[in-house]
C-alpha cells in the first residue's frame, strides 16, 4: 500500500482549497512503490489524484513538474498537475512536496491483453518522449555506480538469501558495463514505462504516467525496459 505518509482529511481540504476545490473525502491508493498516493473526492463528484513525494525533495519535484509541462506542450500524452491562482503546482506536507493531478479515467492492461497493435501504440508514444527531449536533463538513477550502491543495501538485508545475491549482481553489473557503448544515442527517457504506467480507453492510449524516473539515459535502455514490460509473459513474444 503506497501510503507511507498519512494524509488527514483537514490537510487534504487545505490542499484542495488552494486549488479552488472542496475536498470531501480521502482514500489511499494501493499503487506505486515509492510515493504516497491518494484519491480525493470533491464536492460535485470530481476526483483528483494527490501525490506526496517521499524520495524527491522540492527541487526534484519542481523539475518533474517542469518536464511534464514541456512534454504536454509537445504532444506527449502526459498529465500536468493542477495549479493555484498564482500558477504554482506544488504544495507541502511537512517537508515533503505535494502535487495534485486531474483524475484520468482509463484502464491498465494485463499482459494477456497486450496485442501487436497496442504494442505499436506504446512504441509510438515512447518515441514521442524521446523526440521531445527536455530543456535540462538530470542523470539517470540506473547508472552502474547507482546500482552498485544498491547492491550494498542488498548485502545488508536481514535475509541471508537476499544478501547472498549482492556478490552475483556486482559481477553481472561489471560485465554489462564493459559491453556499454559510449557512442549509444542518449536523451530523455521515461525509465519506467511498465504496463501500470499507461492508461487506455478502448484501443486508445490516453495517458503516460509517472515520469519520476525520467532522465538522460541511452535510448536502448528505455526500449529494453518497455520490451520486458510489454512483450514478456511466460516467454518473450516476438510479435509484440
Amino acid at each position: 500500500m503506497a501510503t507511507y505518509t498519512p494524509l488527514p482529511l483537514p490537510e487534504a481540504r487545505r490542499v484542495g482549497a488552494r486549488l479552488g476545490r472542496d475536498v470531501l473525502s480521502v482514500e489511499g491508493l494501493a499503487a506505486g512503490s515509492v510515493n504516497s498516493n491518494y484519491v480525493l473526492t470533491c464536492r460535485g463528484g470530481e476526483r483528483l489524484f494527490l501525490r506526496i513525494y517521499e524520495e524527491q525533495g522540492p527541487e526534484g519535484a519542481a523539475a518533474e513538474v517542469a518536464l511534464l509541462r514541456w512534454l504536454v506542450d509537445r504532444g506527449v500524452p502526459a498529465v500536468c498537475p493542477l495549479e493555484d491562482a498564482k500558477g504554482e503546482a506544488l504544495d507541502r506536507l511537512g517537508e515533503r512536496p505535494v502535487a495534485v493531478f486531474p483524475w484520468v479515467d482509463g484502464e491498465i492492461l494485463c499482459q494477456a491483453r497486450v496485442t501487436p497493435e497496442r504494442a505499436r501504440v506504446v512504441g509510438a508514444a515512447l518515441a514521442r518522449v524521446h523526440l521531445a527531449g527536455a530543456p535540462t536533463l538530470r542523470p539517470g538513477r540506473f547508472r552502474t555506480s547507482d546500482l552498485l550502491a544498491r547492491c550494498a543495501v542488498i548485502e545488508s538485508a536481514p535475509s541471508s538469501e537476499l544478501a547472498s545475491e549482492a556478490s552475483r549482481l556486482r559481477t553481472w553489473l561489471k560485465e554489462v558495463e564493459a559491453l556499454r557503448s559510449p557512442e549509444a544515442p542518449r536523451g530523455l527517457c521515461h525509465g519506467d514505462l511498465f504496463r501500470d504506467n499507461v492508461l487506455w480507453e478502448g484501443p486508445c492510449l490516453v495517458a503516460l504516467l509517472d515520469f519520476e524516473s525520467a532522465a538522460e539515459e541511452a535510448f536502448t535502455f528505455d526500449l529494453a525496459v518497455a520490451l520486458l514490460a510489454w512483450c514478456y509473459g511466460e516467454e518473450l513474444r516476438r510479435d509484440l
